[in-house]
């Protein structure tokens, strides 16, 4: 059991936005939050090993749109709905989860850890960023005898549901499609169930990839990239145009196994938000001379981008993890806010390089996604 410092909440939302996949919410939000986490704290993260078998671990989730919720609620709200849970069900809870990585959610946990006074799991439920709660439901949905508890807050309401999974999961979303974005305690299981079906060692993965981004950086260009003033977006005056972009998307593939699919620029953006996803389609036309003004790269998505096609074939479809860096900034760009002529550099890696929770391998939690932008996905195989 390790105490988080503020690097390493730095790296963590950086290497958690890339693995957000186009979702996961804002690492700026993400960095509000983890600041307040380590000003409570402190915050600890531990693996499943060094915890109590049969001790409660809840899941922290933040569900709804991200283009709708904006910052999302307060963090006290992150913290209420862990309390919410912990008053209506008698459930003493032991440690705290987070539901995926991503920008915000890879430290989605830390500052409910902080007021419960109890540790962070490294087995998040999944180990990239997903669209559907059920794919962060660890499996608990195929367990019919399993009640799913609930408790949701927002800006400006709060709600406690249990039931099947599917139909706690549908109230929470239902809430979020009215606040936008609401914090989420959710489905107590024990450590070793979760040791089983959980993300192990993912949050691990999220601190050493932002680190290997860092130290690109900083050798390529001379500075320190980990910063507070820099998430969401580095910028230094002294740095070359784009190069920021560039390192930090070639220190990701190579950290990932991963290939840059695409550089160039967002030619078009179609962005709808149905059933509290935003769902759409991204466009990006080369800047290589040699496909100057040509369609290199199309994108999908259903909050996480879900496909990337080059030339017409399909290159990587979720859970392959596809992430989009502003070549300005060096940071993800989340679906809700890529816009027409941004610069960007397209990142994919296949799932095999990731870590997945057991809810990616279940191929009936992909039809939402199928229905949403007409396209097949296959899980991968348990090895």
């Amino acid at each position: 059991m390790k105490q988080v410092n503020e690097r390493e909440l730095l790296a963590a939302l950086w290497g958690g936005a890339v693995l957000g996949g186009g979702g996961g919410a804002s690492p700026k939000a993400g960095y509000i939050l983890g600041k307040v986490a380590l000003d409570r704290g402190p915050v600890y993260l531990a693996s499943p090993d060094e915890l109590d078998p049969e001790g409660i671990v809840v899941t922290a989730g933040l569900v709804g749109s991200p283009k709708a919720g904006g910052m999302g609620p307060d963090p006290d709200a992150y913290i209420d709905a862990f309390s919410f849970l912990e008053d209506v069900t008698g459930t003493k809870i032991s440690a705290v989860n987070s539901n995926e990585c991503g920008g915000l959610a890879t430290v989605n946990g830390w500052l409910q850890a902080a007021g419960l006074g109890v540790p962070v799991v490294d087995a998040p439920c999944n180990g990239r960023a997903h669209p559907t709660a059920l794919m962060g439901a660890i499996g608990l949905h195929k367990d019919v005898s399993y009640i799913s508890r609930q408790a949701a807050v927002g800006k400006k309401s709060r709600l406690y549901v249990e039931g099947p999974m599917d139909y706690a999961s549908a109230m929470v979303r239902a809430l979020s499609a009215k606040e936008g974005l609401v914090a989420v305690a959710r489905n107590p299981v024990t450590v070793s169930y979760l040791s089983e079906n959980g993300a192990y060692g993912a949050i691990t993965m999220c601190i050493e990839l932002g680190t290997a981004m860092a130290k690109h950086i900083e050798h390529e260009l001379g500075f320190d990239p980990l910063r507070a003033e820099f998430v969401g977006g580095v910028r230094n005056g002294e740095v070359s145009e784009h190069s920021v972009g560039y390192f930090a998307a070639n220190a990701a593939s190579a950290f990932l196994n991963g290939l840059i699919l695409s550089v160039g620029v967002v030619g078009s953006v179609e962005i709808g938000i149905k059933g509290g996803f935003d769902v759409g389609e991204v466009q990006v036309i080369s800047t290589d001379s040699d496909n100057a003004q040509k369609e290199l790269a199309r994108l999908t998505f259903m909050n996480e981008y879900l496909t990337c096609d080059v030339s017409g074939h399909t290159l990587f479809s979720f859970p392959d993890l596809i992430s989009v860096f502003d070549a300005k900034t060096g940071w993800p760009v989340a679906s809700a806010d890529i816009r027409e002529g941004m610069e960007i550099l397209v990142v994919g890696t296949s799932m095999d390089n990731l870590i997945l929770g057991a809810g990616m391998y279940d191929k009936e939690l992909y039809l939402p996604l199928e229905e949403a932008v007409g396209r097949v996905f296959e899980p991968p195989v348990k090895r």
